[in-house]
């Protein structure tokens, strides 16, 4: 299973890297101290990232473009975690240039990417507080 969710990300990873940008860091280039995404800030992000990777495959494999919808949701994600694409792909370039914590953080997402696809989905809750089939009246 843990292999699975190991494919499903590597899959996912060169739509997130392909992403060019002219405000990267240079390859020696480091980030300011107080523009670094924490490394639980960042786990959380690319958890975020990767669902919503894959409900944009879904998208496609409908046949639907997802051009409207990725930038929508990118945009409302970035605003979720209060930052910019920009300073996104800069940490992201940053932990890359750090490959033990960068696979500390990958291990953690995998994790928790496997969590949730374990999950099962809520159902509804059609019991009272008391156990017992709520009385349903065949003549309101």
């Amino acid at each position: 299973m843990k292999q699975n969710a190991a494919f499903f990300i590597l899959s996912l990873m060169p739509l997130i890297f392909s992403c060019s940008s002219p405000d990267r860091p240079k390859q020696n280039e480091s980030l300011p101290a107080d523009s670094v995404i924490s490394e639980k800030k960042m786990m959380a992000l690319l958890v975020d990232v990767h669902l919503l990777e894959g409900g944009l495959m879904i998208l496609r494999n409908k046949g639907e473009q997802d051009g409207k919808w990725s930038h929508d949701a990118y945009r409302k994600l970035f605003l979720r975690y209060r930052i910019t694409e920009s300073q996104f792909k800069r940490n992201l370039d940053y932990y890359q240039k750090d490959p033990k914590t960068f696979a500390v953080i990958y291990d953690t997402v995998i994790q928790r990417l496997d969590r949730l696809r374990k999950t099962p989905l809520a159902k509804p809750n059609v019991w009272n507080k008391s156990k017992k089939p709520a009385s349903v009246s065949p003549h309101h």
